[in-house]
């Protein structure tokens, strides 16, 4: 990778698109979930049914939209995303009854955890060939840096204003610092673009493009080794959003206040930024597929630390390896699509991908929700997501191991 004035530019790109997801994170809306339900009276499962609507929703919308930024040039795509992303910001602040709360949820989850996690991750594994790896862990830190700032300044603010309008100060920033940020670092993309473009149109007779086989979500529907590799990709969306989502019955489980946990979450984002650069060399030099059964493990021990967890020095080990999970599962999953399935439709490709992980968060507080109410306890649960987390990696090992299907 070569460090030239254009691709620091671009890696800043990934790192602040991907930090601007964050206001669609479960890790942010999880620290609203204690004041939105008092207002409306909700217990766990009655929030966790909402959310999962609304996330469903996002994830629909994210597989039927994550295509344009095939068909789009990224900066005038990039301007309206965080125009809309904005604008759902201030739904937020501007809403009143309960509809208009989950309205405005929904823009949140499909504008910032959905299509703005899937610019950063589709930009990076798209335009990066030898150096994929690396580029996504760079663009994948937003996600730590947003997650050690946004949450406890969110709490603050709580602490200082009704809870609404910290999102009123949320949509001023995109508009003020975020949009015109976004474009002064994506200023000499069309070259760049105009470059991969020209590599795309040396494809091979075979039909292989310059990045490899070109398949298109039709074929990749059609190959086993999509589902069988599913359940480790999903693995950290599911528990990572179980943890942050009920961020107040874990605390209350160990004795805590909501606002001393969320005071360790600094410890996620150290951990999450220790693995990145080594994970994205390792990525490069062997590819993410070898690499996919290594974190779901690391996920597995972080919640086995939480299960028995109630020291401090516990629950900062426990949110050091959580983050050391996600920091290298962001650029395996990110590097591997393009492994499998070439660039030339990725998009497409990874919003069928991101869609399900997505849809595993809408899943994850209403299923588990359920499970609390009926009275499963924390620990119980953290101990299910260790057993995945040791499972789903046996399975992707074999999936990978067949042969896949052939294209038409």
């Amino acid at each position: 990778m070569r460090f030239d004035k254009s691709t620091v530019r671009f890696l800043a790109f990934g790192l602040v698109t991907a930090l601007l997801s964050s206001f669609g994170q479960t890790y942010l809306l999880g620290v609203y979930k204690p004041a939105i339900s008092a207002e409306f009276g909700f217990d766990n499962s009655d929030f966790g049914f909402y959310y999962l609507v609304v996330t469903l929703g996002s994830a629909i919308g994210l597989n039927r939209l994550g295509h344009l930024i095939d068909r789009i040039a990224l900066p005038r795509y990039m301007t309206g995303l965080v125009l809309l992303l904005a604008l759902a910001c201030l739904g937020m602040f501007l809403s009143g009854p309960m509809v208009t709360v989950f309205a405005a949820m929904l823009g949140l989850r499909l504008l910032g955890q959905g299509l703005m996690t899937h610019a950063a991750m589709t930009s990076m594994s798209r335009y990066f060939g030898r150096a994929r790896g690396r580029a996504v862990a760079v663009a994948g830190l937003g996600m730590p840096l947003g997650q050690a700032v946004l949450p406890a300044a969110a709490v603050y603010l709580m602490t200082r204003f009704a809870w609404r309008e910290s999102w009123g100060l949320f949509a001023a920033g995109l508009v003020f610092v975020g949009l015109p940020l976004i474009l002064w670092l994506l200023k000499d993309h069309d070259a760049r673009h105009a470059s991969w473009l020209e590599a795309e149109a040396r494809a091979d007779a075979d039909g292989r493009g310059a990045s490899g086989p070109v398949w298109r979500r039709k074929d990749v529907i059609r190959d086993p080794r999509f589902y069988m590799i599913l359940p480790s990709v999903i693995a950290m969306p599911f528990w990572v959003t179980m943890v942050f989502f009920f961020a107040e019955n874990l605390a209350a489980s160990k004795g805590w206040t909501l606002q001393a946990l969320t005071g360790f979450y600094w410890f996620h984002a150290v951990g999450f930024v220790t693995v990145p650069f080594i994970g994205g060399y390792l990525i490069d030099r062997f590819g993410g597929l070898r690499l996919l059964p290594v974190y779901p493990p690391i996920l597995a021990t972080a919640l086995v630390v939480a299960a028995l967890a109630h020291s401090p020095v516990s629950i900062a080990l426990f949110m050091a390896l959580l983050g050391m999970a996600a920091g290298l599962a962001i650029p395996v999953n990110n590097a591997m699509w393009a492994e499998l399935y070439g660039t030339k439709y990725l998009g497409e490709i990874k919003s069928l991908a991101t869609s399900l992980a997505v849809f595993s968060t809408a899943l994850s507080p209403f299923l588990l929700g359920a499970l609390l109410d009926g009275g499963v306890t924390i620990p119980t649960l953290l101990f299910a997501g260790a057993v995945h987390g040791v499972a789903a990696p046996v399975l992707a090992t074999l999936g990978l191991r067949r042969r896949a299907a052939s294209l038409p």
